[in-house]
């Protein structure tokens, strides 16, 4: 086993030391970068106190991600004059205390959980989601091999500090290896819509990824790992029809999603990660705030020698653990509804 010690780092306060194990890797099949932001030919609080979380959690003292693999119209009222003179209110109106969408680089990586996502979750459970059971939509840089998948294996090692996550690893077992249907290469966030996308075979006809993987494996929580096959000429207006329209396919299903902003930024300007933050803060859902983690990185932990699309070695490690971070918090958090629809 070979251990490597990377510096200290401070950011507002939280420290970051990390050390990795980092077992043999094998290459990462490269990711076709499909033309697929074109349209497909087939037919509240962001945390309610997310002010106070953390903005970079403390990595493991040995997280380990290896590759496994080589990806009506109105109704008319007549007028009627009153004959009370109306009060103004006494009251005075509720705050909105949710972090501004166009500062998203400043909010944490990891989320906490609002009244409204807890309510999403426990419908879901109403509906025979499985509670154990996560999915993912994404491209290659989404497949268990990259993803998560590690946590299905015995190479992990999350040291002292970290023990409590092995609950959370055990709680999700089954998901960590299992390919989501709404994972392909080149997957974008109108292609994940596209029933020319879905899984012969396992999907039903004029059914998207989306809405394939939902019925098949009923997951309680979805990672939505999009933007990165968004082309740069094409108009973020329109990803965010697209994902909103995903969004609500994943709501329908009584899942909670959990969107991703990106390291890379192919569209300019980061738009797409403003675009993304918009609409957790609109859904008021859960937002991992990937990018932010990887930031004190060289180049913000992207590979020169791959056009900047793809992650280093370390931030791989820091993505995986990081969104091994957001299930945590979402079962800790949501663990009395869960327990709740136990006892029933």
């Amino acid at each position: 086993m070979l251990y490597f010690r990377f510096k200290l780092l401070n950011i507002e306060h939280f420290s970051l030391k990390i050390f990795f194990f980092i077992p043999l890797l094998l290459a990462l099949a490269a990711c076709g970068r499909a033309s697929a932001s074109t349209p497909p030919q087939a037919g509240a609080t962001v945390g309610e106190t997310q002010a106070q979380a953390s903005a970079l959690p403390s990595m493991p003292s040995g997280t380990v991600t290896a590759r496994l693999s080589t990806t009506p119209a109105p109704t008319q009222t007549a007028s009627v004059t009153p004959t009370v003179t109306p009060t103004a209110p006494t009251g005075t109106p509720t705050p909105d205390t949710r972090l501004n969408p166009v500062r998203w680089d400043q909010w944490p990586v990891i989320p906490t959980v609002s009244g409204a996502a807890r309510e999403i979750y426990r419908k879901g459970l109403a509906m025979g989601n499985d509670p154990h059971g996560y999915s993912t939509i994404g491209d290659c840089q989404s497949e268990p091999d990259v993803f998560l998948g590690i946590y299905a294996t015995n190479r992990y090692y999350l040291g002292n500090d970290y023990k409590y996550l092995q609950a959370t690893i055990d709680f999700f077992q089954g998901s960590f290896d299992r390919q989501s249907l709404a994972v392909r290469n080149g997957l974008s966030a109108p292609s994940a819509l596209d029933p020319l996308w879905a899984y012969k075979g396992q999907c039903n006809p004029n059914e998207s990824p989306v809405a394939c993987d939902l019925r098949v494996h009923k997951p309680s929580i979805v990672f939505v790992n999009l933007g990165t096959n968004w082309l740069p000429s094409a108009s973020s207006a329109a990803y965010e029809r697209y994902l909103r329209q995903i969004i609500d396919l994943i709501i329908q299903a009584g899942a909670l999603p959990v969107l991703s902003t990106k390291a890379d930024d192919v569209e300019g300007g980061n738009r797409i990660n403003l675009v993304t933050a918009q609409v957790a803060h609109d859904y008021d859902i859960p937002l991992w705030n990937m990018w932010r983690s990887v930031q004190d990185l060289p180049n913000g932990g992207l590979d020169s020698t791959r056009k900047d699309v793809y992650l280093t070695t370390e931030a791989w490690d820091r993505r995986n653990f990081t969104a091994l971070m957001v299930l945590d918090r979402l079962r800790t958090e949501l663990e009395p509804i869960y327990d709740a629809s136990q006892s029933h």
